[in-house]
């Protein structure tokens, strides 16, 4: 970032394209007296409009830099067309990440997963695992049923809470 206060188009561009890139669905930061909030959730609100996109985001943004001082030419960016996400509806228990770290689908890089969407589990079958700190953490299903779809990547940043997979629960 630039040394002064207020970050500069280039700065914002990179928070954007870094945040777009990472699995994160939220990022608040506030450089100096401009403060930037991104979402990748589709309606996400911040007490004011709905914004669909980070590039959205940014493009809002002109406002107030368009006060620049008289020689600075400021041309905002225009926000690119966002396609909808399709809407699906996951069937069953959700299974969520309990820490923070990579969301591991395989045991190692060119492994096989541990389990497939379609798949019956039992309660202790691992399902994946989460790396944290170099520490390989097991998950498992807690709960016997057939694993409907996987909600996060193979190797992708999970949080806490953040939702892995769904299970279709065995009637007992």
């Amino acid at each position: 970032m630039s040394a002064d206060t207020n970050p500069s188009w280039q700065d914002l561009l990179d928070l954007v394209t870094q945040l777009n890139d990472s699995n994160y669905e939220s990022a608040s930061v506030q450089f100096g007296n401009v403060s930037v909030r991104l979402s990748n959730v589709a309606g996400f609100q911040d007490g004011g409009a709905a914004v669909s996109a980070p590039v959205a985001a940014l493009a809002a943004l002109a406002a107030p830099v368009a006060a620049a001082p008289v020689g600075i030419a400021v041309t905002p960016l225009a926000a690119a067309p966002v396609a909808a996400p399709a809407a699906v509806v996951p069937v069953g228990d959700r299974i969520d990440a309990p820490m923070i770290g990579v969301f591991y689908r395989r045991p190692s890089p060119g492994a096989p997963a541990f389990i497939e969407p379609g798949d019956h589990v039992e309660a202790d079958t691992t399902i994946g695992i989460i790396e944290i700190m170099k520490l390989m953490n097991p998950i498992t299903a807690g709960k016997a049923g057939v694993i409907t779809v996987f909600l996060a990547e193979d190797a992708a940043a999970v949080e806490f809470g953040q939702g892995l997979a769904m299970i279709t629960v065995d009637a007992s």
